[in-house]
């Protein structure tokens, strides 16, 4: 029998550390190593960035670390991570003409909802769905760390308003996707806009001036957790949600804090704090520059668009809310109904205008069904 020594096995779990070793860092794959990327915040580095997540392997990582990366469109596939390190800022190129848009795969017009607005063209409007961070179609992709995304407000003459530009992010039909950590800075329309997302969770974001912050139409199980959202249009916002959760979420709005404006069931909305005025201004109050925060949560299905269908389970549990003008408000549009709305806790300080606990806005003809209330304190402002 072969006698093993000692430092034969030594040296053997050294050899198998080190395949290990090696193989786990083949799944990490340096921005700056794999494609030399320059973050100096002058160099384009949409093609190298583009490059770079083509080439990845399923499971692989790119590690963007700290620099400026100017930057157009970057488009994310299926089964990788993006992770951008402390320091390292994707900053979003001035150039309307750097940005693509997402190509819906498939009839998306009951999401055109919008009195007004320029989001009522999804299938033919390119300029409303260009986006910095693009990701249609893919499933089982993160983008995380502690670096910041800076959209720069960049403004484009065809946009909505003439003037908003790209979103910062854009998940459009996929599935287990995941943004958790990442700062997000002056978004030039929404910081983040999903549609037809199914398993997706945004966790931990620090989100910062821009318009609307998370905005969702059309979700199956989808999680907002642990964020903090200054925004200068609604901090959360969308519609057609299926087991929708927002929980443990700082919340502050020059507009209103979260809005939901399309039929949804199975809404849990709990543990926030939701407060005004608002840090930064509305971005289309113009030189009013207006910073009141409207409402703490507006549920509306079908009052802001028309978006016919029920809204059934809405559970809002352990909410503060502070200085603002009312704290809960409901309407919904002729072709709507809803039923169970169960409000369990809710504290309301500094309210400035109405002191009910739920009111019926805009002179809504119908009303909500099986409404059920307790522990709720209201007290108004000066």
């Amino acid at each position: 029998m072969k006698r093993i020594t000692l430092h034969t096995a030594i040296l053997g779990l050294v050899a198998l550390i080190a395949i290990a070793c090696q193989n786990a860092n083949s799944q990490v794959i340096p921005a700056t190593a794999f494609f030399n990327g320059k973050g100096d915040g002058v160099t384009m580095n949409t093609e190298v960035l583009n490059a770079a997540i083509a080439n990845l392997r399923e499971g692989d990582s790119l590690v963007i670390p700290k620099g400026n990366y100017l930057t157009g469109t970057i488009k994310l596939k299926s089964n990788v991570t993006l992770v951008l390190q402390e320091g390292a800022t994707l900053i979003a190129s001035e150039n309307p003409e750097d940005y693509d848009h997402y190509r819906p795969t498939k009839d998306m017009s009951k999401y055109d909802t919008g009195e007004g607005t320029r989001n009522a063209n999804l299938a033919s409007d390119a300029d409303w769905v260009k986006a910095l961070l693009l990701a249609q179609n893919v499933e089982n992709v993160t983008i995380k760390g502690s670096g910041t995304i800076d959209g720069r407000h960049v403004q484009n003459p065809n946009g909505e308003e003439s003037m908003r530009g790209p979103h910062t992010i854009i998940i459009a039909e996929s599935k287990n996707v995941n943004v958790e950590g990442v700062r997000i800075r002056c978004a030039a329309n929404y910081a983040i806009l999903g549609y037809e997302l199914q398993d997706c969770s945004f966790s931990t974001l620090d989100i910062e001036e821009g318009w609307d912050g998370i905005h969702v139409r059309g979700c199956k199980n989808v999680t907002i957790q642990n964020c903090d959202l200054k925004t200068g249009d609604d901090a959360i916002a969308g519609g057609y949600w299926e087991n929708m959760t927002i929980q443990n979420c700082r919340i502050n709005s020059s507009c209103n804090g979260i809005r939901m404006i399309a039929p949804s069931t199975n809404l849990t909305i709990s543990d926030c704090h939701i407060y005004g005025p608002g840090k930064f201004p509305h971005r289309t109050s113009g030189d009013e520059k207006r910073t009141s925060t409207i409402y703490g949560i507006v549920l509306e299905p079908g009052a802001w668009g028309d978006s016919p269908g029920h809204t059934e389970g809405v559970t809002i549990r352990n909410i503060t809310v502070d200085n603002l003008r009312t704290p809960l408000v409901y309407s919904m549009g002729d072709n709507n109904t809803c039923s169970g709305l169960l409000v369990d806790g809710l504290t309301a300080t500094n309210i400035n205008s109405y002191t009910v606990p739920l009111k019926n806005e805009m002179n809504c003809p119908h009303m909500w069904d099986n409404i059920e209330m307790r522990n709720i304190k209201i007290s108004k402002g000066n």
